[in-house]
Formats: C-alpha cells, structure tokens, sequence
C-alpha cells in the first residue's frame, strides 16, 4: 500500500481487498484507472463502484492482471477513513495508561464538548485523512503518541469556554501535528526539551502543519510552542537526534495537487491573536506535560506531575488563566496543590531571585538560599542545610541544586501552616 496526500494506491490484490473489507468500502470505493488483463481487455472499469464478486473474479487469474488499484478518494472514501481514525483515537483514549490524561477527561467533562464528534469534524479535509491514516497504519506507537498530545491540548482548552470559533478544534490538531517531524524515526520517545533542538524541531513541525494546509494559527502555534528553560539531565540518553535523518520525513516536501474549499477553514480574524495566543499555551502545557510524563517513574505518577506543573504556573513559566482551570479538575490532589501554591509563592518573594529554594520538593519544610547572598535581608545565619543528594528542578525547568552547605532562608516562615 502507497499513501500520500495525494491519495491511496495499491500493488497487490489482497492488500485493496483487505482495505475494502475492514473499512466496509465495497459498493463504495471507486478506482481511478481500469484494471485491465494482459491482452487488454477491461476487467474493472474506472469509475464504477466495485464489488466484491469483481474481487473474488480477479483472486480466480492472479497472474493475468496488473495488479494496480488507485482509488478514487471521494467524499464517501474519506468518510469511511475519518471514521477508523476516529475509532481508533476513542480507543485509545480510553486505553491510555496516561493518568494525567484519563483525570483530564473523567466525569462531567463530556457535557462540556463531545470529544469523539470534535475529532471526527477536526479531519476536515483529505490531507489530514490521508496522513493521519498512513500513520495510523506504519507507526502505530507514533500515532497513539500523536493522539496523546492532541487530547492532553484540546483537554486544556476545553476547561474554558471560548467565544472563538473552532478554538478547540484547532487545540486539538495543534497538539495533534506538533510531533510529526518525527514519523519515520523513534524520536519521539526521547526528552527533547532543549534550547538548543526544539526550535529546529517546531520549526520543520509547523512547516508540515503549513504543507497540510492547516490555518496559519495552528502553524504558529506549532513554532513557537517550546517551554525555554528546562533543565537537560546530563547522559540522560545516548539516542541523539539526527537531523538528517528528520529531514527525509515525506511530509516535508509540499506537493502541488488539486485542492477543494474544504481544504482551507476561514479565519476568524477579529479574534485572531487571542487564539494564537490561547492555543501556543495549550501547546506549551502539553509539551510539558508529555516531555516531563516521559522523565517520570513509579506510583502515582498523576500527582507528581501535578504538582510540577503548578509549581511552574506559580513561578509563571505558564499563563494562570489557561492552566488553573485544567488544575482545578484534579479535586483529589487539593491539598498539595493548596502546598505546592505556597512553595512557589514564598520563592517567588526572593530580594535576589532564583536563590530561594523551598527544600525538598514537593513536601519541603524548609527554605534555603541557593546562591548564599549573605547580604540579603532573608538572610539566616548559623543554620546551614547540607543537602546530600544533588535536587532536579522541580518539572526539570530551571537549575539543579548541588550537594554542598547552604544557608538558610527566613522566608520559611510561611511553610509554618504545614508543619
């Protein structure tokens, strides 16, 4: 089987059968040449719908035929595609070992937006069908990846309700294509938040999301959606990306074809930069939300990250009013949400920022100060902490905190409440 934006083609009989018989397209599906025999005569004709007795006529004389299948891909074609696809997204959904994802979704939120009718309407034209569905098909790991990400952005967008047309299909697709620069490769499973990669990345991502003819929000989103900052685990993988390897990803080259006005949506531009805007952080939050889900281990994986999230919302690496809702739907983790505000408020009241460092994370009860500014007012001397173990950034944005003496800082205080 050959799929390309420009359609799906077929060099063996019973790979087509199977096509037709899995997505129910016999009587459906049409072939945009005729199958002929060798001395030329018609056996199916172009245009027609075809049977299955025509199949089971051509399994009868395998080797008196060129077995050449294009197929037509008409309105009905498409839909029995966006169908499987659709199919298979609910599926995995709801098989997703994601927790994160799973409490996003639970309970009330289906009154809020049908996300099976969203998804479906969301492939509104043949190039989306089409690439999705070779992905679906090659790289089925990848393609649950993708899902993953469009979920987890169209799960932050749909906590508000937006008077912006399409928002949330746009968060949905956004999240949806902002990986595929790595079909083709394993990529995708390594923690690429680099400074240094992830624009190159976002960069040729956009650039296949700007070849699908996708609206120029979501191709912007897509570029300038990386979270600065994060802090890179030294010989944390040997698996390096090669970037020309990335480069031979087939949906990087734009290939001129015929296009329909289903192709392009209309722009809503008087709410034009509120979307781009509302839709790059819901991208940012789903990056980090799936590059720190990667770094993660053991139990309770959901809260963990929850509570680096909020932190990181706290020390506004994210927009408040896009994230707090999203966090509010975790009811079961309140109070080290309730913890983890108070950390990140009392750091954020450093004189001389970022020396504040509430320790450890997340349960800490105390505060040192990282960078030992012995002239700072919070200053306390003569109760230095030694920290044993080196400390990750909490959500991995930021610095570690090395093994050695530090003063402590008075604004610990304000844990008191906790203790």
């Amino acid at each position: 089987m050959k799929i390309t934006m420009a359609g799906i083609e077929f060099n063996e009989l019973r790979e087509f059968a199977k096509f037709a018989t899995e997505l129910d397209l016999f009587g459906v599906v049409q072939l945009t040449d005729p199958i002929k025999d060798k001395k030329g005569s018609i056996l199916i004709k172009d245009h027609v719908f075809v049977k299955d007795t025509a199949i089971r006529k051509l399994e009868t004389i395998p080797d008196q035929f060129e077995p050449k299948f294009k197929v037509n891909m008409s309105s009905d074609v498409i839909g029995r595609i966006k169908k499987a696809l659709s199919k298979q997204i609910a599926s995995d959904a709801e098989k997703s070992k994601n927790e994160f994802l799973t409490i996003l979704f639970k309970n009330d939120q289906t009154s809020t937006v049908s996300m099976e009718a969203l998804i479906t309407s969301a492939f509104y034209s043949n190039d989306i069908v089409l690439v999705l569905y070779k992905i679906m098909l090659e790289q089925p790991e990848f393609f649950r990846h993708l899902v993953s990400m469009g979920l987890i952005s169209l799960g932050t967008a749909i906590q508000k309700n937006y008077s912006i047309r399409l928002i949330n299909r746009y968060a949905f697709l956004a999240g949806i294509l902002s990986d595929m620069i790595f079909f083709g490769s394993d990529y995708w499973q390594n923690s690429n938040l680099d400074d240094t990669v992830m624009p190159r990345l976002t960069s040729l991502s956009a650039r296949i999301a700007s070849n699908l003819n996708m609206p120029s929000q979501i191709v912007s989103a897509i570029q300038n959606h990386f979270v600065k900052g994060i802090y890179v685990i030294e010989n944390a993988g040997t698996n390096k990306i090669d970037m020309n390897v990335l480069n031979l990803n087939p949906f990087l080259e734009n290939v001129p074809r015929e296009t329909s006005a289903d192709d392009y949506e209309m722009i809503d531009n008087e709410n034009y930069d509120e979307s781009v805007k509302i839709i790059t952080e819901c991208l940012k939050i789903t990056r980090f939300i799936s590059e720190t889900y990667k770094r993660l281990g053991g139990d309770n994986i959901a809260e963990k990250l929850l509570v680096m999230f909020t932190y990181n919302v706290e020390k506004k690496i994210f927009d408040k009013e896009i994230a707090n809702p999203m966090i509010e739907r975790f009811k079961e983790y309140e109070q080290i949400v309730k913890r983890t505000r108070k950390i990140a408020e009392l750091e954020n009241k450093c004189v001389h920022p970022p020396s504040a460092w509430a320790y450890p994370k997340p349960k800490a009860t105390q505060i040192l100060c990282k960078n030992k500014v012995v002239e700072c007012p919070h200053y306390s001397s003569g109760w230095d902490i030694n920290v044993v173990s080196a400390q990750e950034a909490i959500g991995f944005i930021g610095t570690a905190l090395r093994p050695g003496n530090y003063p402590k800082c008075s604004l610990e205080k304000g844990l008191e409440e906790f203790k």
